[in-house]
């Protein structure tokens, strides 16, 4: 390895070890929203026919499907 990036190694290591500057005064941290509790969600629903179904389901490659309408039992009526 030559000299320049030897050189350009070592200064950035430098300012790795640098600690981060002070807060300047009166400066406000920001406020971050936070993402909506997992109980705040509906429970999934079986999203076939129209209208929809409705009843309780669980995630298939399909989509969201009862276990009357679950892909491997589907049958058009």
């Amino acid at each position: 390895m030559s000299a320049r990036p030897r050189a350009r190694l070592a200064a950035a290591r430098a300012l790795l070890d640098t600690p981060p500057p002070e807060p300047l005064p009166g400066q406000a941290a920001l406020e971050v929203a936070t993402a909506p509790a997992v109980e705040d969600k509906p429970p999934p629903t079986c999203d076939t026919g129209n209208p929809r179904c409705g009843e309780p389901a669980r995630l298939y490659p399909a989509g969201w499907r009862c276990d009357r309408h679950r892909p491997s039992s589907y049958r058009p009526e």
